[in-house]
């Protein structure tokens, strides 16, 4: 199931990373999401910096039809990992998986931080995939849904970490 996002913020390609790969901020955007955060790491990684967030997520907002699945909070783990793309912008893979009941809910894609007129353009493209028979496109329906809720609850304290008034 495919995942597109798209979202403009008011600073360049380099202080928008340096916001994304702060610890502090990847703290608060956990907080932000009500989630009771496990671990968070920035790393560098081969040149680049990859970060590790380690949560219990809320399953608020999941199809009713799913929640007695996965009881209220999933483990989740969203890795990023962040290199220059040559553009004066940067590159990041991105990979969030969780695991219920001994199945996987992952999501694999990327992440382009652009330079445009006044800020950055960031690009989130991905797929969500889900190890369900049966029920896996309903699922992953879901988990796309759910992806894009928390790029967008991102993009908030993002923007709130560069000033931008609200």
């Amino acid at each position: 199931m495919p995942i597109d996002h798209i979202a403009t913020f008011p600073a360049g390609p380099d202080d928008v990373l340096a916001v994304l790969t702060d610890e502090a901020f990847l703290r608060d955007y956990a907080e932000a999401l009500g989630a009771r955060l496990q671990g968070v790491e920035t790393a560098e990684d081969e040149g680049g910096l990859c970060t590790t967030v380690r949560l219990l997520a809320p399953t608020v907002g999941i199809p009713a039809v799913f929640t007695r699945f996965v009881g209220r909070e999933v483990a989740v783990v969203d890795r990023r990992t962040w290199d220059a793309d040559g553009d004066a912008g940067y590159h990041g893979a991105v990979h969030v998986r969780a695991e219920v009941f001994g199945r996987s809910a992952v999501i694999r894609g990327e992440r382009r931080l652009a330079p445009v007129d006044g800020g950055t353009r960031s690009t989130v493209t991905g797929e969500a995939e889900v190890d369900a028979p049966i029920v896996g496109r309903q699922v992953e329906a879901a988990v796309r849904e759910l992806a894009l809720v928390v790029l967008r609850r991102e993009d908030e304290v993002l923007r709130r970490w560069l000033g931008e008034p609200a």
